[in-house]
Formats: C-alpha cells, sequence, structure tokens
C-alpha cells in the first residue's frame, strides 16, 4: 500500500513538470510572436489613379491601420524615404489617395509607425502621366 501512494504522488510530481514545461514552451511562443510582428498584417498595392491619372492610390486588399498609425513615402529615388504620418485616413478597404504629383516615375512605400515596419519590399513602382 505504501508503494501505491508514493506512485500517485510522483505521478503528480510528474504531471506537473510537464504542466510547467508546456507553459514555459507556450511563453516563449507568445513572446516571439508578438516580439516578432506586431505589426498590422495588410495586403496592399500602390497604383495610379484619378481622372488624368495623376494620383497615387494605396489599394487595400485585406486587413487595415488606424489613422495616424502608418507612414508614406513618396519619393523618385528607390530606397530614398520621406516619410509622411497621415493623420486623418484610416488605411483600409477600398484604399487611401496620397495625393496627386507630377508625371514620371515614383517610388512608394507604407510603414507601420509603432513598429517601423516597412510593408513594400522592394518598394511599389508607380508611374504617373
Amino acid at each position: 500500500m505504501g508503494l501505491k501512494i508514493r506512485e500517485r504522488g510522483q505521478g503528480a510530481t510528474e504531471y506537473l513538470l510537464m504542466l510547467a514545461a508546456v507553459l514555459v514552451i507556450v511563453a516563449v511562443a507568445i513572446y516571439y510572436v508578438t516580439r516578432a510582428g506586431g505589426y498590422p498584417v495588410v495586403s496592399m498595392n500602390a497604383a495610379p489613379a484619378g481622372e488624368n491619372n495623376d494620383q497615387i492610390m494605396i489599394t487595400v486588399l485585406s486587413g487595415s491601420i488606424a489613422k495616424g498609425q502608418w507612414q508614406y513615402s513618396v519619393t523618385n529615388a528607390a530606397g530614398s524615404y520621406n516619410w509622411v504620418t497621415n493623420n486623418t485616413d484610416t488605411l483600409a478597404a477600398p484604399g487611401v489617395s496620397l495625393g496627386s504629383y507630377s508625371a514620371g516615375t515614383w517610388y512608394v512605400n507604407v510603414k507601420h509607425t509603432a513598429t517601423g515596419h516597412i510593408y513594400f519590399n522592394p518598394d511599389q513602382i508607380v508611374t504617373l502621366g
């Protein structure tokens, strides 16, 4: 009888150790998922828009970013950024106009402000005019 009590106590200890190990693994996984990501998942692209094809439009296919939480850059050089914070529009479907630009080739990108995540790699190329 003393043996069965000992086995039962030993089983409970092993169970608690396995439970603790699972909890540690889950905590580490949650940490890495929130730390590695942390930015909204948004599927989007940049394209010409407007009556005269003089506007740049970010078309959002899925996801969103709240106003004031995203920035955009429109430059005439690849990999060169001039970030502008959008405090008036939520980046959501169907999309957001970035405004009118002169005819030419423009390099467009979007960034999540809080995490610094840049969405287009390489920059989206939009030709206007």
